[in-house]
């Protein structure tokens, strides 16, 4: 009977889940990075070489912390059988109310490790520069899937923005909900529904889009009489 051979994959699938494990509890329990590398997996009982199997820095680290949060949301979100028949207002809606979910239990992580994410216009939070790239990915396929429905206006260069204006919403709302105060962050409900509303309120189909439209017609009519 041949010997099965070992997947290479999960070990380090395993060595990387402790890595983004310990250093979450290590930011909790001191309130700052660990000091170095070395002394960080000595503390997890791990080689700096199985460290550096999975990550270069703790920047690095910290990246993957939020990016596997993002792409957790997204899998539980698309995951569910009623997500292809949403609208993308839907869709985004869908993404806050699991995504503010699970940042429940980030509270305290955040509260460390992101500074205020509105204070320098079109920052990116430390740590978020991975999420950032794959929200806005997201978020562009919503608008063109909008765009293809008739559902979200096509206003050329003003169009390829969307995917912006959506993330600084984002941060917007992550800002909201650190500074919420409410019991179950009842106000960060609201304000998730009132941003999304607003957004697509401006980027969606409305009367100016159609007059727009209707201007255009009757000047390119009587162009060709």
């Amino acid at each position: 009977m041949e010997a099965q051979m070992e997947n290479p994959v999960s070990p380090v699938l395993d060595l990387k889940k402790q890595i983004l494990s310990g250093y979450r509890e290590y930011i909790l329990m001191n309130g700052h990075q660990p000091p170095s590398i070395n002394a960080f997996c000595k503390g997890l009982n791990i080689s700096e070489e199985d460290f550096y199997l999975c990550f270069n820095s703790f920047e690095r680290v910290a990246e993957a912390i939020w990016s596997d949060l993002f792409n957790q949301v997204i899998q539980t979100v698309e995951g569910n059988l009623e997500y292809g028949e949403r609208s993308i207002r839907e869709k985004l809606m869908s993404f806050y109310s699991e995504f503010f979910c699970q940042m429940k239990s980030y509270r305290s992580y955040a509260m460390i490790t992101l500074e205020d994410v509105l204070s320098t216009f079109g920052s990116t939070p430390t740590g978020m520069a991975e999420t950032k790239k794959e929200f806005k990915a997201w978020v562009k396929e919503l608008i063109e899937e909008g765009v293809r429905l008739g559902r979200v206006a096509e206003r050329n260069k003003l169009t390829d923005t969307y995917d912006s204006l959506l993330w600084f919403q984002f941060l917007f709302l992550l800002n909201f909900w650190k500074r919420d105060k409410s019991v179950g962050f009842e106000k960060t409900e609201v304000a998730v529904e009132k941003a999304v509303i607003l957004t697509f309120d401006l980027i969606e189909k409305n009367a100016l889009d159609s007059a727009l439209e209707f201007g255009k017609f009757i000047f390119q009519s009587i162009e060709t009489k």
